[in-house]
């Protein structure tokens, strides 16, 4: 492999990997080592149905899905790749997963007309604190856990979760693949993932045809300068968010302090000299 390393999670190379015009037989690998690992049915072929554009619009990331594809039965399968979110992300994959079913029905067509979608998300963060690394969602009675349908299947990966040999075999390969640091040396890690599952082989070769090629590698670095520009505005904003909740904290504490107080009746003065608020201010509470 070349010296020069690259971010295996950055959603442009992602896009490249999965959705380039030969790239079907690795999306299709990738999304039965999925379904295998929550033991759910297979399939035999995928059509692309969002072909790579090398030169890519960011500013329309967030209205499509990274990857999006169509299996012989018709069932859609998404793929969303996201590096940061937070605790109501659920929400925003269920919006999508339901903004692409909707799609399927064209006016005046019947309900039966409608298929399966599935939602796949490579998540770089938490959603929550259990050891979960992939969890698959549907609709269930909560009483007697049968299935209502199959049209909705949500997954959900966590990658900073992943342990190695903790899910089957091929999807423990692929998140081998997907938490590769910058620093590691792919090139060992590489030759390893070859060697237990074949299909890592062009993946290897597709890794180092995308590194080698200059207008990628320029597309490339501008998707992870604004990466990187959207993470430090959202740390600046949870960084005020922060402060500003830790100064209406220190405030509501003053307010129940000068209360408790004054229903002693405690002198104005020392109130204001222990709390540090105006005598004005005082009386007012």
């Amino acid at each position: 492999m070349s010296h020069r390393d690259i971010n295996v999670l950055n959603d442009y190379f992602m896009r490249y990997l999965f959705s380039s015009k030969d790239s079907n037989l690795i999306l299709l690998d990738f999304i039965n080592s999925t379904m295998l690992d929550a033991g759910m049915k297979t399939f035999r072929r995928v059509e692309i149905l969002t072909p790579f554009n090398y030169k890519e619009n960011y500013e329309d990331k967030e209205t499509i899905a990274d990857v999006k594809c169509i299996t012989q039965n018709g069932t859609v399968v998404i793929i969303e790749i996201q590096l940061q979110g937070n605790s109501r992300f659920p929400e925003r994959i269920l919006y999508y997963w339901a903004s692409n079913y909707s799609k399927l029905l064209k006016h005046g067509e019947k309900y039966d007309a409608l298929t399966p979608v599935i939602s796949i998300n490579l998540l770089n963060f938490n959603l929550d604190d259990n050891d979960n690394i992939h969890s698959c969602y549907m609709i269930y009675d909560t009483l007697n856990q049968r299935l209502l349908t199959d049209h909705l299947q949500i997954h959900i990966i966590e990658l900073k979760k992943f342990k190695y040999n903790l899910l089957k075999h091929d999807l423990n390969c692929w998140l081998k693949f997907f938490t590769m640091k910058e620093k590691d040396n792919k090139e060992v890690i590489m030759s390893e993932l070859v060697k237990e599952k074949p299909i890592m082989e062009e993946v290897q070769s597709r890794y180092n045809n995308f590194i080698k090629n200059r207008l990628m590698m320029n597309e490339y670095d501008k998707r992870e300068a604004y990466l990187y520009g959207n993470q430090i505005i959202l740390e600046e904003e949870r960084r005020l968010g922060i402060e500003e909740g830790f100064k209406q904290g220190i405030k509501e504490n003053q307010i129940l302090t000068v209360k408790n107080m004054k229903n002693r009746n405690m002198d104005i003065a020392l109130i204001r000299d222990i709390t540090g608020l105006s005598i004005e201010e005082i009386e007012k509470l």
